[in-house]
């Protein structure tokens, strides 16, 4: 159950985080690094990967608390 809940953790993590990316990527493409468009997305991207990551892992302790073998 546990190994379930990390690999899906870990999925999401890495869909949403090359989501991120590639929106970072077409901003580059389309405005170049020069532009405060570029840096604002970077810095988005940034804030949104560190609330993604704060969010599944506390979902992840959650589901710990519950089925991981030391609760047993």
């Amino acid at each position: 159950m546990m190994w379930a809940v990390t690999g899906w953790a870990v999925a999401t993590w890495l869909k949403l985080t090359a989501l991120l990316a590639i929106a970072v990527g077409v901003v580059w493409l389309v405005y170049g690094t020069g532009s405060g468009w570029f840096w604002t997305a970077c810095a988005a991207a940034v804030l949104a990967e560190v609330w993604i990551v704060r969010g599944l892992s506390g979902e992840w302790a959650y589901e710990a608390r519950a089925s991981w073998w030391w609760a047993k």
